[in-house]
């Protein structure tokens, strides 16, 4: 019955009225993440001004910090999360740094190996062709015919 009294007065009506325009607009700053949840924010939202928030719809006011409350926590959240991702980006950061100093290490000792293993060829075909030059028969006198100096 209060409410109906309250209905009755033209001042009651357009409290009512504002109410429902504060409160729709609380239910948008609500659905818009990006939306900043301030007193500011929901007046002009409203179309009211920010004392008729304060003096006249105190409801409205604790829906509206509890919407920010919500919005810390989930900022603090973020926030939280944001830190654990970048100390992982960091991490993964720190073991790719060593990974590719670890790489660049084994790709040296390759090619230090393989240089090697050229050396070595080149070493073994030299001393292959030195080992058959030493085994080729080797006359003890030279040919008589050839060098015959009384045969001419």
């Amino acid at each position: 019955m209060a409410t109906e009294i309250d209905l009755s007065s033209p001042q009651a009506r357009r409290r009512a009225k504002t109410d429902a325009r504060l409160r729709e607009a609380l239910a948008g700053l609500a659905g818009n993440p990006s939306a900043e949840p301030t007193v500011a924010a929901l007046a002009r939202a409203a179309g009211v001004g920010r004392n008729i928030i304060y003096t006249h719809h105190a409801g409205v006011l604790d829906g509206l910090r509890a919407l920010q409350s919500q919005r810390a926590g989930a900022n603090e959240t973020t926030a939280r999360e944001a830190d654990r991702t970048r100390s992982a980006l960091r991490d993964a950061e720190a073991r790719s740094a060593a990974l590719a100093t670890h790489n660049a290490s084994l790709l040296k000792r390759a090619v230090d190996a393989e240089q090697r293993a050229e050396r070595l060829e080149r070493r073994n075909a030299q001393l292959v062709q030195e080992l058959d030059r030493i085994r080729r028969p080797i006359p003890i006198r030279p040919s008589a015919e050839a060098h015959d100096p009384s045969a001419v």
